[in-house]
């Protein structure tokens, strides 16, 4: 397998991985919450050129009308970014023979993206410490997360048999 069909691969896995993850929340949530936050994403990416990186609270800014198109557009490249990861890190043998340790950890690894970055920049602090309830939303977080890994060792696993002679 070429480094470009590695790359195709990574990003069909992540792809797959995103679709696993938001039917497990549609699932377990519901519709409006789900596609509310992916509108606040949307917001955010929105408003980057008026109001910068930075917001005090996502929340409180005007929403747009593009904004759930630009949030679940979002979501999903960067499912499929973290899907080349995968691949770039884990490498062909990830592809090859998946190992279910390898997508829970990397999973559960990309639970600090959201921690470290787009939280803090959201105005919801390091972690959602800025939260009513944080420590409820870093769980649903960490659930997010490994459902996520889940659907990276899935989609990895009905792909192998396309790509892996």
């Amino acid at each position: 397998m070429s480094f470009a069909e590695l790359l195709f691969v990574g990003a069909a896995t992540g792809l797959g991985a995103t679709i696993v993850l938001d039917l497990f929340a549609v699932l377990r949530q519901g519709w409006a919450p789900t596609h509310g936050f992916y509108c606040l994403v949307g917001r955010w990416v929105g408003l980057l050129p008026q109001n910068g990186l930075f917001h005090d609270d996502i929340r409180s800014s005007a929403p747009l009308t593009s904004e759930a198109m630009l949030g679940w557009g979002a979501h999903i490249l960067l499912g499929v970014v973290y899907g080349v990861a995968f691949a770039i890190i884990f490498g062909m043998s990830a592809i090859v023979t998946p190992q279910l340790w390898q997508g829970l950890s990397f999973g559960l690894a990309t639970v600090l993206v959201p921690w470290l970055i787009f939280q803090p920049l959201f105005g919801w602090g390091l972690g959602m410490s800025k939260a009513p309830d944080p420590w409820k939303m870093r769980m649903k977080g960490v659930i997010n997360h490994t459902v996520f890994g889940l659907g990276i060792w899935l989609s990895i696993t009905l792909l192998n048999g396309f790509f892996v002679p």
